[in-house]
């Protein structure tokens, strides 16, 4: 279980780098896929760094998920409220359901692939 929990781990976290590098280096090619400002650019690209930032921790943690649980938490955090941003940006009306679908998909897949694989009945000491 722990080792599979590295695998999703690490293709949690190259996920994550890939999109980053993509809102990083193509912001304007995202950007154009709907009616922003440069501001929202500036945005996209912002949040491309934090998603380059917070992917390579959980690569990090899959050497030892035991030893670096809060990764592991913070894995499941981020994908149970990217779901949840998404679909209240849909209960807005300010995106489709369409737009964010893929999204929703990958954020609810990764949650719950991790907390299948969460050590629950393993001592872990922080």
């Amino acid at each position: 279980m722990i080792r599979a929990l590295k695998v999703v781990l690490v293709v949690f976290g190259v996920v994550m780098i890939l999109m980053g590098l993509l809102l990083v280096i193509f912001p304007d090619k995202v950007a154009s896929m709907s009616d922003v400002t440069g501001y929202i650019r500036y945005a996209i690209v912002s949040l491309g760094a934090c998603l380059l930032a917070a992917g390579g921790f959980p690569i990090a943690a899959a050497r030892d998920p035991l030893r670096h649980i809060n990764w592991v938490k913070f894995a499941i955090v981020w994908c149970i409220l990217g779901a949840a941003a998404e679909l209240y940006s849909v209960g807005r009306s300010d995106i489709t359901f369409g737009h964010a679908a893929a999204l929703i998909i990958m954020h609810v897949f990764f949650a719950v692939v991790f907390l299948a694989l969460y050590p629950w009945r393993h001592k872990i000491s922080n």
